[in-house]
């Protein structure tokens, strides 16, 4: 049976110092990905998150050279890890470096699975909500109209999706009118 949070938690708190530090130990070796992410934690160092989502990137959506995987799996996950850690900005940076790397992508290879165009509509989503929350000078606008404009004329709705969610956004940032 998995360990649930709660019980996570009471655990930890009844070990001691030296207990807690083999457990860290033990996760770090475990994984580069345990690595990466204690590296973000503990020492405020994103770079390794960051550049495990740039090669998954590149994996996924390839443009030159071999294939493409399509398999947007690892991505997403990559893309999850650097979330949880990322400053808000950071954060809508890389989302929007999925969708550009998505559509981009697209543009060499043509169509893909379905489930594909939803994952970068669900990211370029999260990405709108959270560039909402920035102040307005910190939202790259330009950035994001190139992006829609660079993602018109794909199926399964994507491209009306995608400038939809924009529409939306923008109207949401002028406010109810009086």
């Amino acid at each position: 049976m998995a360990l649930t949070l709660t019980q996570l938690r009471q655990t930890l708190g009844d070990m001691d110092a030296p207990e807690l530090r083999e457990v860290i130990v033990t996760l770090y070796r475990a994984s580069a990905d345990n690595k990466r992410q204690l590296a973000a934690l503990l020492e405020g160092d994103h770079s390794g998150l960051l550049d495990r989502l740039d090669t998954e990137l590149e994996k996924a959506f390839r443009t030159s050279g071999r294939l493409p995987s399509m398999k947007v799996g690892a991505a997403k996950k990559a893309l999850t890890a650097y979330l949880k850690v990322a400053a808000p900005a950071e954060a809508l940076d890389a989302e929007l470096r999925y969708v550009e790397a998505g559509v981009l992508c697209l543009h060499a290879y043509g169509d893909w699975p379905e489930s594909n165009y939803s994952s970068m509509e669900g990211v370029f989503e999260a990405a709108l909500k959270r560039a909402a929350t920035l102040d307005l000078k910190d939202i790259p606008f330009k950035r994001l109209e190139r992006l829609v404009s660079n993602a018109d004329g794909f199926g399964y709705g994507f491209s009306d999706q995608i400038a939809f969610l924009y529409d939306e956004f923008l109207e949401k940032l002028e406010g109810p009118e009086d």
